[in-house]
């Protein structure tokens, strides 16, 4: 079967690829920095980070003054103090680097909201800064702008822009300071010239794969793109060549933006204002059992709580007339840290360190708001679990509900979904009348524990037909929405045939993304000859 003429138009128009701004953002040796904000003399001496304060402490990242002394990753510190007796070493745990990746984190999303981090090496942030253009018209002043911030903050950095993410992050890497690609040409020409010792084994290219590369004369990422691709995929195996369809930007990723979370919070007014210790730990339990609701729906334990209490302000002593108004102070606020042994959602736990420390405190006014804030970790399963037993669900109750709503809206207004195995999307599932409560399993507990976003796909009741594409875009392919934006890149086609006892179905399935973001779920249908809008991706 062959494919469709019209829906092999996957690839925007160039010029809409010309206008979009992709940037990389590499804070290199990220751990030695926060070492050195934390010791500024080890700018000047050699330093390295190990895994573990004593001796035999491996050495996970050395300076340049320590790796021209001879000290490299990998070796004992032990080993490192024979080659150099003033080595200063220091621990960075991954509570500290997760703070310093939060905090570039939150500068760069000032330039724009849409930064992926990555999640193999920190210090590394991918960010789309198209809607900068308004405000800048060139790419340069924001990136220097960035990268000056950034170092007003203490962090070295290097930014990149250009169009390819692989090939960014490779120029970040190895020429530093801010580099602006004008054209692909510039792009590739700066991406061929990078070493391959830059790239790292985290994209795939480990030390005995460089060294083979290097007796074949390949030192540089253009040696490699020059190799056939194939016979790269045999000797070094799949990920060397997805590394090569990376750089050549053929398996690049669309960019996944991650939305920072909020720590958990609550508050109340007190009114009248109270320094009660009674009444104050009231006002604490009442705020505590909803915030541990939402702390455990992020499948999250609590390991500290912040208990704010903000004061009545002091009274002023009255003012001549002719003086001027001074400018107002702002409420005193009480601050103190509850801290359990272990991460807990324990309501009763966590109530009685409160009323403990209430109990020991002595306020210099009344409190007018009680607020609370959670600092959390990721909680076990059965953390998870005893706090669902803890809700005591009555499933006699429910299925007493769901009586009321079928008695009201008929048999089929309470229906749960069930898989099929079957070719077409929209006949992969079906509707189950759902007549009793199942057991209650707290769903998220039992989810993998990981940070990495999911995608959802989201089908249309039914598919909607999209018009026809013109022959020429100028401005791009429009689907439905103008405020979508033109197609900027497609994943596909996904060939779904069958039916042929039936009615003959041979559709070719796409994943759209749009200038705005969105990810939509499209398909050509070879019978028809019509482009539908199956869903959108989340």
């Amino acid at each position: 079967m062959t494919a469709p003429a019209d829906p092999l138009l996957p690839r925007p128009a160039p010029a809409l690829r010309a206008r979009r701004w992709l940037a990389c953002v590499v804070v290199p040796e990220l751990p030695l920095q926060v070492l050195a904000r934390r010791w500024p003399e080890v700018r000047e001496r050699p330093a390295v980070v190990v895994a573990e304060d004593r001796p035999e402490g491996l050495i996970l990242h050395a300076n340049r003054k320590a790796r021209a002394a001879g000290v490299l990753p990998g070796q004992r510190y032990a080993a490192g103090q024979a080659l150099v007796a003033e080595l200063r070493a220091g621990v960075v745990d991954a509570r500290e680097r997760q703070a310093a990746v939060d905090e570039v984190a939150a500068l760069v999303r000032t330039c724009s909201p849409a930064v992926e981090p990555a999640a193999d090496e920190p210090g590394v942030l991918w960010l789309d800064a198209t809607g900068l253009r308004r405000l800048y018209g060139r790419p340069e002043p924001w990136a220097d702008g960035l990268r000056t911030r950034l170092r007003a903050m203490g962090w070295y950095a290097a930014v990149a822009v250009g169009w390819e993410r692989t090939a960014l992050y490779a120029i970040a890497r190895h020429w530093g300071g801010v580099r602006v690609a004008r054209t692909r040409a510039q792009e590739a020409a700066w991406r061929d010239a990078v070493p391959l010792a830059v790239l790292g084994a985290g994209l795939g290219l480990d030390a005995d794969s460089r060294d083979a590369l290097h007796a074949l004369g390949v030192a540089t990422v253009g040696g490699l793109l020059q190799l056939p691709v194939e016979g790269l995929r045999e000797r070094f195996g799949e990920r060397a060549w997805q590394l090569h369809r990376a750089l050549r930007g053929e398996a690049e990723p669309p960019l996944r933006p991650v939305v920072p979370v909020e720590s958990p919070r609550a508050g109340c007014d007190l009114d009248p204002p109270d320094d009660n210790a009674e009444c104050l730990l009231f006002a604490v339990r009442g705020l505590l059992h909803p915030l541990l609701a939402v702390v455990a729906v992020r499948r999250e334990a609590v390991r500290s709580l912040v208990l704010r209490l903000h004061l009545e302000a002091p009274k002023r002593p009255p003012r001549p007339l002719d003086a001027a108004a001074p400018a107002p102070a702002p409420n005193p606020v009480v601050s103190e840290r509850l801290q359990p042994a272990d991460p807990t959602l324990q309501e009763a736990l966590l109530v009685d360190l409160a009323r403990i420390r209430l109990s020991t405190l002595q306020l210099p006014a009344r409190a007018e708001r009680v607020e609370l804030e959670a600092d959390t970790v990721r909680a076990s399963a059965a953390q998870l679990k005893l706090w669902q037993l803890a809700g005591q669900r009555d499933p006699e109750a429910a299925t007493a509900a769901l009586a009321r709503l079928r008695a009201a809206y008929g048999e089929d207004a309470v229906v749960h979904g069930q898989l099929r195995a079957a070719h077409l999307p929209e006949v992969q599932f079906r509707w189950l009348p759902l007549v009793a409560m199942p057991p209650p399993a707290l769903a998220v507990a039992m989810a993998p524990a990981t940070d990495v976003p999911r995608l959802v796909r989201r089908l249309l009741p039914r598919p909607v037909a999209l018009p026809a594409r013109p022959k020429h875009e100028p401005d791009g392919w429009l689907l439905t929405d103008w405020r979508q934006g033109s197609v900027v890149r497609m994943w596909g086609p996904f060939r779904v045939s069958g039916g042929w006892w039936v009615r003959e179905v041979r559709r070719d399935y796409y994943y759209v993304e749009t200038e705005r973001g969105d990810l939509l779920f499209v398909y050509w249908d070879d019978v028809r000859r019509t482009w539908f809008l199956h869903g959108e991706v989340d």
